[in-house]
């Protein structure tokens, strides 16, 4: 598990933290089964406090993304591929949908937004 979190991010530190270890279970490259570290050790090796991991933990616990087992420990729960799909869908829709809108109030049509899309896309190739 690898978190890295921006100071100048406009994202809530819990928020990077969630979308982080959801996007690395959806990977796989948190497996299923993977046991978590505990709230305080993450808190304690991000150098923040342990209100924003608690925050995220129980996000993503809320969605299924893991299950806490009281005195086991907190783990990655197992998705079936239309669920990992589904869950994609939904985390990207929740990604974008404040930045189309901007794109849209500035003036841009969809065309151009597929444009800009599909450039930034293949900068990461």
């Amino acid at each position: 598990m690898d978190v890295v979190l921006s100071k100048n991010s406009d994202k809530a530190i819990y928020t990077q933290i969630y979308e982080q270890i959801a996007s690395q279970i959806m990977s796989g490259e948190i497996k299923p089964g993977e046991q978590l570290p505990p709230i305080r050790t993450v808190a304690l090796n991000l150098r923040i406090s342990v209100i924003p991991v608690k925050q995220a933990w129980e996000q993503l616990e809320r969605e299924g993304f893991i299950s806490t087992a009281v005195g086991r420990g907190t783990f990655a729960n197992e998705f079936a591929r239309h669920e990992i799909s589904d869950k994609r869908t939904s985390t990207a829709v929740d990604l974008l949908s404040e930045k189309i809108k901007a794109c849209r109030e500035m003036g841009l049509s969809l065309r151009d937004v597929q444009k800009i899309v599909e450039k930034i896309w293949h900068v990461g190739e």
